[in-house]
């Protein structure tokens, strides 16, 4: 699983359409379609809000035990660790 597949993935299980998505984002619908064809990557400031944005849809939803069971369950844990891994490593480059 890619980095798109992932994100596509995770805005599904929320229950969000590509426009649902857009402003809660503050993302372009045809930029979420380019990250989700991993044809682009989203900033850091945007990876995060789109993170927090898919937690707050499904703990609205759901319990914290199922919405980290919805959010684990299937996801490629070296590819989550290696997203993350850049992530941290970006902030702390920011940061020094």
């Amino acid at each position: 699983m890619n980095v798109g597949q992932l994100l596509r993935s995770t805005r599904k299980r929320a229950g969000l359409t590509q426009e649902d998505m857009s402003p809660l984002v503050n993302i372009s619908r045809s930029t979420i379609s380019k990250v989700e064809r991993n044809e682009m990557t989203l900033a850091t400031e945007d990876f995060i809000r789109w993170l927090q944005t898919i937690r707050a849809k499904l703990a609205a939803n759901t319990t914290t035990l199922e919405t980290s069971l919805y959010v684990i369950n299937g996801v490629d844990i070296n590819l989550l660790v290696d997203m993350l891994t850049k992530v941290v490593g970006g902030i702390i480059s920011f940061l020094f």
